[in-house]
């Protein structure tokens, strides 16, 4: 018997507010948005206990047998297997958003996450639970979202609670807008124990103001220069392209000003509005300008996110030509994969961002000079599009350029290649077309 599955169903769990959710995948199915998948709806003032979590998973997991999940219909993540997994409330990924309290008002955003709801249970006490049972021995990393993390009071008892049974390896990795400093997370920076994501999204005060909703720009990077000087490896300073700041005027500036604040060792994720459908045009192409001017000012550790990969299509000729005479018009060869760029090269990641690059990259980059790598030992030796994966150590036999394709590992895996004595020069980054 053949079963679908996904791996955040087995081993994730997304705190919010009002429920207890298996995912934050956001897709369109059949001309709708699908994700976020929910385990439990929480009644007022009442703490879920463990048990509840692995006995939620096992009921979602039947619904989508039976075609009766509608958040997880037509969802790219779900495998199928033939062995039925077995559900318990052991935690591999922990996402805590447990209030929607922000002071930010983002264009792209919505009342989901900036609201000002609070959580209708006792957030630590769940911790507490979760901990106790053991649920945390395996939890790799916790990503903290919101609303803005650090305005509630739980942030400090979270983790502190976390840290009491936990994984002594985990690590968390906290999406704030950084126009608050916070103290707990330079303690936690100095102790290699954090790694924080801040979308800018402007390069000018009156631009961040009517896509961010408040004047905060200059706090923000303030903020921001106090935390890389602290450890910039663990600082991704994030860009999300949205109809009001793709010019090139603003992109100049956004990059000017990460200069002038001494970002340029920071990880640079480049990211679009989820909620648009496709990869336009003109999207494509503050892409591709904003990485030439990240290579252009020596900022060498860039790269874009699965809200980018999902949404490449094969573009007609005249769009391919559009595109072409634009990458020649501003110099922009350098920072763009296509067939003969390279005899070989290794992809280091076999998630769904290489999935994207292997099977739908626009011009059927040939799959003889690809080689696959991951870190995961359940991964090794399968395939994506006829390409084994190897295990990374096995990338020191050969001299090949290395691309790093994820977007929440993407420091890890680039560190990990530094203390494999690989040079930095081997690792690119760019797009493939």
């Amino acid at each position: 018997m053949k079963y679908l599955s996904c791996r955040d169903i087995e081993s994730s769990l997304y705190i919010a507010p009002n429920e207890i959710r298996s995912c934050c995948q956001r897709f369109f199915h059949k001309n709708k948005m699908r994700g976020d998948a929910k385990l439990l709806e929480i009644k007022d003032g009442v703490t879920p206990k463990a048990n509840e979590i692995r006995d939620a998973r096992e009921n979602l997991f039947k619904k989508i047998q039976n075609n009766n999940a509608a958040s997880c219909e037509g969802c790219p993540f779900l495998y199928e297997t033939d062995t039925k997994p077995k559900f318990s409330n052991e935690i591999k990924h922990l996402s805590i958003e447990h209030h929607s309290v922000c002071n930010l008002r983002c264009t792209y955003c919505s009342e989901t996450y900036y609201g000002g709801k609070r959580s209708k249970y006792n957030v630590v006490e769940f911790i507490e639970y979760l901990n106790n049972s053991g649920s945390f021995k395996n939890c790799k990393q916790v990503v903290w979202g919101g609303g803005e993390p650090t305005l509630d009071k739980s942030f400090d008892l979270i983790i502190k609670e976390i840290e009491k049974k936990a994984n002594p390896n985990l690590y968390h990795r906290v999406f704030t807008n950084s126009t608050r400093y916070h103290k707990t997370i330079e303690e936690l920076l100095k102790r290699g124990l954090i790694k924080i994501v801040t979308s800018v999204d402007a390069g000018t005060r009156e631009k961040f103001k009517e896509v961010r909703g408040r004047d905060k720009f200059e706090e923000l990077f303030v903020n921001l220069r106090k935390y890389s000087s602290v450890d910039p490896n663990r600082v991704t300073i994030k860009y999300i392209l949205t109809e009001e700041n793709l010019s090139e005027n603003e992109l100049i500036s956004f990059v000017n000003k990460c200069v002038e604040f001494n970002l340029r060792e920071c990880c640079f994720q480049i990211s679009m509005n989820y909620k648009n459908k496709d990869l336009s045009l003109n999207f494509l192409k503050a892409l591709l300008f904003l990485m030439g001017l990240l290579k252009e000012n020596k900022i060498y550790k860039f790269f874009t996110d699965d809200h980018v990969s999902a949404r490449f299509r094969e573009l007609n000729e005249e769009n391919k030509s559009e595109i072409f005479r634009f990458i020649d018009e501003k110099n922009l060869s350098n920072v763009v994969f296509v067939k003969n760029t390279f005899d070989k090269i290794n992809i280091y990641g076999a998630g769904d961002i290489a999935e994207n690059i292997i099977l739908k990259n626009m011009l059927k980059f040939n799959k003889n000079n690809i080689e696959l790598y991951d870190g995961d030992p359940n991964k090794i030796g399968k395939l994506i599009g006829g390409i084994e994966i190897k295990n990374p150590e096995e990338i020191k036999r050969n001299n090949n350029k290395i691309y790093i394709s994820a977007a929440q590992s993407y420091d890890d895996i680039y560190s990990n290649l530094l203390s494999m004595n690989i040079s930095d020069n081997r690792i690119v980054s760019g797009l493939f077309l």
